[in-house]
């Protein structure tokens, strides 16, 4: 996948996927500006990371991951498949969230629910940008 595939398909999951600037209540007139992205399929994970490392050029020793789970998933296991999804080393996991009960609805995913978090306002504006030269470009 060359470079622009690999802007086009990571500004677009991150466009349907991503958290949104939001406004952050413990200051003043502030916002969140961090990149986030959760999903439950290990391969949007990997291509998003791929995605920050090789366009936005993200600082990896700031990027954190989180595994939200059900009690009956095993977290250590769970650890190996999203680390090895997302690049990002155990010691950069932040704590694990475990969901109290399944909604019978929908079917949970096997690998739980993984949030890739990395806190760089600057970045999430570059992205913010690719997105909106997208749009225009398609439009």
């Amino acid at each position: 996948m060359d470079s622009r595939e690999l802007t086009i398909l990571g500004a677009s999951l991150y466009a349907c996927e991503g958290t949104k600037a939001r406004r952050d209540f413990r200051t003043p007139n502030g916002y969140n500006y961090s990149i986030e992205l959760t999903n439950s399929d290990p391969n949007i994970i990997r291509i998003f990371s791929l995605f920050l490392r090789r366009i936005i050029k993200a600082d990896w020793k700031r990027v954190k991951g989180q595994l939200f789970l059900y009690p009956d998933l095993n977290e250590n296991d769970l650890k190996i498949v999203w680390s090895k999804a997302s690049g990002i080393p155990f010691t950069q996991f932040q704590k694990s969230i475990y969901l109290k009960k399944k909604i019978s609805k929908f079917k949970p995913s096997p690998f739980g629910t993984f949030k890739l978090r990395y806190p760089c306002k600057s970045d999430f504006l570059k992205l913010q940008s690719m997105i909106n030269d997208i749009w225009l470009e398609f439009s």
